[in-house]
C-alpha cells in the first residue's frame, strides 16, 4: 500500500477530482481546452509523463494499463500530480485540464 500521508493525500485529491468532475461545464469547451493546452506545457506535464512512459509523454493517458478509468479518477489524478508536485494550479485550471484530457483522450461520461 503506502505511507498513511500518501493514502491520505491520494483519498483527498480522487475526493476534489471528484467535485471538478462534477462542475466542468463553464465556458466554451474550445477557449477552456486552449487555456489547459496552455496550463499542461507551462506545468512540464507532458515532460514528466515522457519521464515514465517515454516518447512525447501523452502514451500516460493511452496505456493499456492505465490507472484512471473514470472521468472523477482524471480529475483525481490531475488533482493529485497538482499537490505531489507543487504546481500552484487554482481549481478552475485542473477543472479545465481535466476536461481537455477527458474530451481528447479518456471520453468518459
Amino acid at each position: 500500500m503506502g505511507t498513511p500521508h500518501a493514502i491520505l493525500m491520494t483519498a483527498t485529491a480522487m475526493a476534489i477530482g471528484a467535485a471538478f468532475a462534477a462542475d466542468s461545464g463553464a465556458g466554451s469547451s474550445q477557449d477552456s481546452h486552449a487555456a489547459a493546452r496552455k496550463l499542461i506545457a507551462e506545468s512540464k506535464c507532458e515532460a514528466c509523463h515522457a519521464r515514465k512512459v517515454g516518447g512525447d509523454g501523452t502514451g500516460i493517458y493511452t496505456r493499456p494499463d492505465r490507472k484512471v478509468k473514470t472521468k472523477a479518477r482524471v480529475a483525481g489524478q490531475v488533482a493529485l500530480c497538482n499537490t505531489e508536485l507543487n504546481l500552484g494550479l487554482f481549481p478552475d485550471d485542473e477543472a479545465a485540464i481535466t476536461a481537455f484530457l477527458n474530451d481528447t483522450y479518456y471520453k468518459y461520461k
